[in-house]
């Protein structure tokens, strides 16, 4: 649930620009990956439930980095959607 100020411009074009970069993302680059996973994760910011399952599952995960990739721009896009359907 996205909080009642919802995602401000600024905020839903770093997740658009941030869903970019991990579309083209090198999964064998786990600098980049990590660089990726925590720019992902502050900007969840806006919504604190999407947020602390981000953190829950890259902190807990033992998946596969594409995995972990797929998830992350899974959540991603859930904070955009769920924004979208609040307003």
């Amino acid at each position: 649930m996205v909080n009642s100020v919802g995602i401000s411009e600024q905020a839903k074009a770093k997740i658009i620009r941030l869903l970019a970069e991990g579309d083209c993302l090198n999964t064998n680059d786990l600098e980049g990956f990590y660089r990726w996973v925590h720019a992902s994760y502050k900007s969840l910011g806006f919504d604190t439930v999407q947020g602390d399952r981000f953190a829950q599952y890259f902190g807990s995960s033992c998946d596969s980095i594409s995995m972990r990739l797929c998830k992350g721009l899974w959540m991603l896009k859930q904070a955009l959607d769920g924004d979208a359907s609040d307003h």
